[in-house]
């Protein structure tokens, strides 16, 4: 049964996800830094939508691995 939730909810994530990117197609240049010597760092175009949606696993993925490292400090 956790296995069937477990497929349900990254069934209903991806759907999701797509919908967003789909929805979300205006492309944008993120700049990392200011210029430098008129310089930027940028990230390469991509959809406003998949910007969100990557930030949003690599959030969850810092946090996912912050707790395994705070359970490894704790013992």
């Amino acid at each position: 049964m956790k296995m069937l939730i477990s497929f349900v909810l990254l069934i209903l994530f991806t759907a999701i996800s797509g919908m967003f990117i789909f929805l979300n197609q205006e492309k944008i240049v993120f700049v990392l830094t200011p210029a430098f010597k008129g310089f930027y760092y940028t990230l390469p175009e991509m959809p406003i939508g998949l910007l969100v949606v990557l930030s949003f696993l690599l959030g969850f993925l810092l946090g996912y691995f912050g707790g395994i490292l705070s359970r490894f400090i704790k013992s």
